[in-house]
């Protein structure tokens, strides 16, 4: 099984690790604007909060992933190849403005208008769910460097199965992680109406899941003996 980051070497950015780099910074900055925009104030402290917890995890992020997966970053400087699922196609774009829409009502809600009214103990467990689905996320990148940015199977990507690290739990962490995040980023700006809106992502999520496992037990040597021994695609003891 997948053993990756213990023997290579660190690898130098390319073109496409620039790229990869520049478009996630590019995401939290466009974010962050969607949010003062629609909550109407520039000094608003949960989404500067946001901003600061963003950037703090992405520069950990390229540490260990430099230090543990070695060449990830570049590989996911591409999002659609020639070789992406289709279904991941529509996920893609289904994904950024639903994203966007939620930065949006969040903004309006709790930035705008104060209609949830959430406290200091809402934000608090927001940030703590924040950083518990970045760490379980980067987890999941650090020891599988088939972690591509969208669902590419066969030769061009070398994929394999990794059962290591989180993936000892469930067999998609990464989307586990992502779900967590949602749940935590409404909760970090304090608005009720942005966490239901995130469970349209959710939901957009486990569509992704779903059609993601039914292509590897299909297409991936290896798969299907360690979906027999992961039991749970997406949450432990539930799915």
């Amino acid at each position: 099984m997948e053993n990756p980051g213990q023997t290579q070497g660190r690898a130098p950015l390319d073109l496409q690790g620039v790229r990869y780099i520049l478009r996630e910074l590019l995401q939290v900055a466009v974010h962050f604007t969607v949010l003062l925009v629609f909550a109407g104030e520039w000094l608003w402290l949960n989404a500067w909060l946001v901003l600061g917890l963003a950037i703090v995890f992405q520069v950990i992020q390229a540490v260990v992933l430099q230090r543990y997966n070695p060449g990830l970053i570049n590989r996911r400087g591409r999002v659609i190849q020639k070789e992406t699922k289709t279904f991941d196609k529509f996920f893609v774009a289904a994904y950024v403005p639903l994203s966007l829409a939620v930065s949006a009502i969040c903004g309006v809600d709790a930035g705008r208008h104060g209609w949830s009214g959430a406290g200091a103990v809402v934000v608090s467990s927001g940030v703590l769910l924040y950083a518990l689905a970045w760490f379980f996320g980067l987890w999941a990148m650090a020891v599988n460097r088939n972690f591509e940015a969208t669902v590419v199977i066969g030769d061009s990507g070398s994929h394999r199965v990794c059962d290591r690290g989180p993936y000892r739990f469930v067999r998609h962490p990464g989307y586990f992680a992502a779900m967590l995040g949602a749940i935590g980023y409404a909760l970090v700006l304090g608005s009720w109406w942005g966490l239901a809106a995130s469970l349209i992502l959710i939901l957009l999520f486990v569509y992704r899941t779903a059609r993601e496992d039914r292509a590897l037990l299909q297409e991936l040597e290896g798969y299907r003996p360690y979906a027999s021994d992961t039991r749970y695609r997406l949450v432990p003891r539930v799915w």
